[in-house]
């Protein structure tokens, strides 16, 4: 062994970790993005450890929406253990993605060197492999994590298969890397393309083991798979077929010229006739060509076959996004040990160190500057709507951020640019009811919500908002049935039992307020709304002291909570309290920005209490 290969083999797992923590150290930072809001942050299931049996036999613990079932339970897990010593705080959530990326890259340096790469180029394949612009969405974005943990599995069942005494691991591997993402499935395929190409004899009674875990998971998710492929699939097979023939050469082009990421891609769905899907096809084709005209090059063959492989099952089972950047993880490392291995062809006088290490800087920089955009949802899809500009979800989010910034002239822009584009987008026309409402429209506010009920019967959020806008103007026998309807689709949300309490409440239902906020509270997601709105169901009982200790509780979540302050000084007032409830009425009155009846008033009973207390 060489002086070189000997400090190549000490320093490479060194090296690759000091390259990701400086290079992702901004990918570190407080924020969740989009999917994470239903499969973590409102999700009730990760917030109790006792759930986790549920994990692995209920596909409905991986969402707080009814729909979005899938079978995740190891990613379940980490956020369940995550939650349960950090709570919500996202930076720690950002770091556990930041470790299993590091965990990642140093097995694919063991994987490069197990399949007879040199040490040398199996470290400078890895480097590139783990600085990759690509593989900013699986670090940054909490639910990326799904990819990232099982190509962690699946790097380390294909380490253990290659050495013949550690089939067992490998199997318990491939387990795992299917409890994180069934794209995993794909794993024995893999390894039957090791042992024709590589290996030249197939171990059929040792592969026999692999194939038997996948049949049994086909089995366990046959449900989830029939409803995507068979029963209710997002498009017609023929349109998935071209629009994933024309992604692949896309993909391609990503792996190369990462220059173009975002988190939305401009990407149409395909008949079959237009030019750039008989481009691809024709492309596509060469590229098979070619590869059988270099077939003793089987190293070659092995690496095309895996990027293949992990590519399949997005271009078999229709997915609502036609392409992201998540997927190429793993093709991105079939890429990378194909070109090491033709790098390896090349005479080594005539490289030098600057072949990996100049590419390894530029794709540092590319990396730490696209971690910045991850920072926040603005930055994140105001970058899309610029790269996307004819994609609906890009100028919907937005849409959502300028309303919440108080911006409801851009905001609605964004819808209007977003219903051009498609008239029938349910949630652009959802969210432009929530505009017209902060207006006070509420005729313009009711027939966008009925509009979006209409394109999607199931739609929770349009059916909430309806509901709430109804029950404001007290149309209660019109809002409670939505309410209802919310609950059954979407399974219980703490934002539907709130609103659905708040009718009943204004009803003067106030035994049925309660069940429907300790409802929302039992999700264990306790809100400072849904305690001061208890309180109020309570007061409506005439339990003063079960309110106020909601009250309470309230503020103890969120001390600014002035109307929290107010019903308590109420209370505390009522009570023959002089001392709390003057305090109950400053605290209101410093943290009070709303309608100016509720100021003066305080103020009145104030001077009251303190003319009677001299």
């Amino acid at each position: 062994m060489t002086a070189r290969t000997q400090w190549s083999g000490a320093w490479a797992p060194v090296l690759l970790v000091v390259a990701v923590a400086v290079t992702f150290a901004n990918s570190v930072h407080e924020g969740f993005h989009f999917d994470d809001r239903h499969s973590l942050v409102e999700n009730p299931y990760i917030r109790s450890l006792a759930a986790i049996p549920d994990f692995f036999v209920d596909p409905q613990s991986f969402s707080r929406n009814r729909g979005s079932e899938m079978y995740r339970p190891l990613v379940l897990l980490s956020y369940a253990l995550t939650y349960r010593l950090f709570d919500y705080q996202a930076v720690f959530y950002h770091l556990t993605n930041v470790v299993i990326h590091v965990l990642v890259a140093l097995l694919v340096y063991a994987v490069y060197r197990r399949v007879g790469l040199r040490d040398t180029t199996s470290l400078g394949a890895a480097l590139l492999f783990a600085l990759h612009p690509l593989v900013c969405e699986p670090v940054n974005y909490v639910s990326s994590r799904s990819e990232s943990l099982a190509a962690l599995f699946f790097l380390a069942g294909l380490w253990c298969y290659i050495d013949a005494k550690r089939w067992v691991p490998a199997l318990a591997c491939f387990g795992a890397a299917l409890a994180c993402k069934s794209s995993a499935i794909t794993f024995p395929a893999v390894l039957l393309a090791y042992d024709l190409l590589l290996r030249q004899r197939v171990g059929w009674w040792r592969l026999l083991p692999f194939v038997l875990v996948g049949m049994g998971y086909l089995a366990l998710v046959g449900r989830l798979l029939r409803e995507a492929v068979i029963a209710a699939p997002v498009r017609t097979w023929p349109e998935q077929i071209w629009t994933q023939a024309k992604a692949l050469v896309y993909y391609g082009k990503l792996l190369v010229v990462p220059n173009s990421l975002s988190v939305e891609h401009q990407f149409a769905v395909s008949a079959g006739s237009e030019p750039a899907v008989v481009a691809a096809v024709a492309f596509t084709a060469g590229l098979v060509l070619a590869l059988w005209r270099v077939r003793h090059m089987r190293p070659l063959l092995f690496w095309a076959a895996v990027g293949v492989a992990v590519l399949l099952p997005t271009a078999i089972v229709p997915l609502n996004v036609l392409v992201n950047e998540r997927r190429l993880y793993l093709a991105l490392v079939a890429l990378l040990g194909g070109l090491a291995w033709m790098v390896e062809t090349v005479p080594r006088s005539r490289l030098g160190p600057w072949v990996v290490i100049a590419p390894a800087v530029l794709l540092a920089a590319l990396a730490a500057q696209r971690n910045t955009l991850w920072h926040n949802e603005k930055t994140l899809w105001a970058d899309a709507r610029i790269k996307a500009p004819l994609m609906v979800r890009p100028h919907v989010r937005m849409g959502v951020i300028h309303r919440a910034e108080g911006n409801s002239d851009a905001a609605e822009r964004a819808y209007a640019v977003a219903l051009a584009l498609d008239p029938d987008h349910a949630p652009a026309h959802n969210n432009s009811g929530n505009l017209h409402r902060d207006k006070g429209d509420s005729a313009a506010a009711e027939a966008a919500y009925r509009r979006a009920i209409v394109l999607l019967p199931g739609y929770v959020d349009a059916l909430t908002n309806l509901g709430t806008l109804l029950g404001d103007q007290g149309r209660f026998g019109e809002a409670l049935p939505l309410f209802e309807r919310a609950l059954q689709y979407g399974g219980a949300r703490v934002e539907v039992l709130n609103n659905l309490g708040t009718a009943h409440m204004k009803m003067g239902n106030f035994n049925r307020a309660e069940a429907a906020l300790r409802r929302g509270l039992g999700l264990g997601a306790p809100t400072p709304r849904l305690f001061f709105n208890l309180g109020g169901a309570l007061e409506g009982q005439g339990r003063a002291a079960a309110a106020a200790a909601a009250y309470a509780q309230a503020l103890a979540i969120d001390s600014t909570y002035a109307r929290a302050h107010y019903n308590l000084a109420l209370l505390r007032d009522g009570e023959g309290n002089v001392a709390s409830a003057m305090a109950g009425y400053r605290a209101f009155l410093r943290h009070w920005h709303g309608t100016e009846r509720f100021r003066a008033q305080a103020r009145d009973r104030l001077r009251v209490l303190a003319a009677g207390n001299r």
